[in-house]
């Protein structure tokens, strides 16, 4: 289903990651569930191969008038104790527990880059329309992936049981994904990174911000500066509370953007206000609302954050992603506003 015959410039999202104006409204999305993209590319959708399945994110991303599109490279994802008894509709913070003290931290299988097909970035590439450009991100982020292994609880415990191990394991998880990031921006289809780790519940960090500084923004700062040196820009996806640790995001690491954004933690039209002049801001559309609204209310919000928004640093999108419980027509509403001028 073609929305629009817009010809995707990444330059545009530039301007918006620079915080500066633009002449038409730029969208931005992080992920689009799969009934979304048949809605957008209809008979031609195909996932046979991950070369067919970037073809076809690629085709999506076009039609619904986005300049970017993201890729993730198979291969560097940390292995996880699977947990039978788990509901697989939900992701308990505690399950994993793959780690448990230092005979299992060497025996465990650490992800080795040097699996990933990075070649698949400029295969996929030949596909990008106009001047579109890849956004790479990763399997989980550094905090995601140390809760992951050991589970929630026993990370807790584990930095004041075991200290050196604790520390131990975020080396090691933080060093690899600086790797699998590193190799991404070798590409000259790669326009910018998406650095996506949640950190926050509703009302706190998920550690302590001092912890957080210690063990995990050290690397995502190494990570951007690797980006900026190359002439890249990157972006923060994180979920949850965030107004302890935004100055790290800005100041210590430097990020570009930011993106992941609930109404019932900060709504998107605060956080523009509060932030517009440090860091750009991406989506912000709460799920809850894109979801109960009707697509009239959606349509509506989404022209007057354009609106709010016109003095630049802002892209139009969910709080979140586009998951299939989304009505297409609410959907359809929001791509409808970034599309008009």
């Amino acid at each position: 289903m073609r929305m629009t015959k817009r010809i995707p410039d990444f330059n545009y999202l530039v301007k918006v990651l620079k915080r500066e104006p633009t002449d038409r409204p730029v969208m931005f999305e992080f992920i689009l569930g799969e009934e979304k993209e048949k809605l957008l590319v209809g008979k031609t959708y195909d996932v046979s191969t991950d070369l067919n399945r970037n073809i076809t994110r690629i085709k999506a991303f076009t039609n619904a008038g986005y300049d970017h599109c993201p890729i993730l490279i198979k291969g560097a994802e940390f292995p996880r104790k699977l947990d039978e008894h788990e509901n697989v509709q939900t992701k308990s913070l505690n399950a994993g527990s793959t780690i448990i003290d230092r005979d299992s931290f060497l025996r465990y299988q650490w992800p080795d880059v040097s699996n990933c097909d990075f070649s698949l970035i400029a295969k996929a590439g030949k596909f990008l329309e106009g001047n579109m450009k890849f956004i790479p991100y990763s399997y989980d982020g550094i905090l995601e992936n140390a809760i992951g292994i050991v589970g929630y609880e026993n990370l807790c415990y584990m930095l004041y049981d075991d200290e050196d191990l604790f520390a131990d394991i975020f080396e090691k998880i933080g060093s690899i994904t600086m790797e699998y990031f590193e190799k991404c921006l070798e590409y000259d289809e790669v326009g910018a990174i998406l650095c996506n780790d949640d950190w926050g519940f509703n009302s706190q960090t998920m550690l302590p911000p001092h912890v957080l500084r210690k063990y995990v923004f050290p690397w995502y700062q190494k990570i951007v500066k690797s980006a900026h040196d190359k002439g890249r820009l990157a972006i923060v996806h994180s979920c949850g509370y965030y107004h302890d640790i935004i100055d790290d995001m800005v100041d210590m690491i430097q990020f570009d953007g930011k993106h992941s954004f609930e109404d019932n933690i900060y709504p998107v039209e605060k956080a523009y206000q509060d932030l517009k002049d440090r860091i750009a801001i991406l989506g912000g559309l709460d799920m809850n609302f894109l979801t109960y609204k009707n697509s009239e209310e959606v349509y509506q919000r989404s022209k007057k954050m354009l609106a709010l928004t016109k003095q630049g640093g802002y892209a139009l999108g969910s709080g979140n992603s586009i998951p299939d419980y989304v009505p297409d027509e609410n959907y359809l509403a929001m791509l409808r506003a970034g599309i008009e001028k």
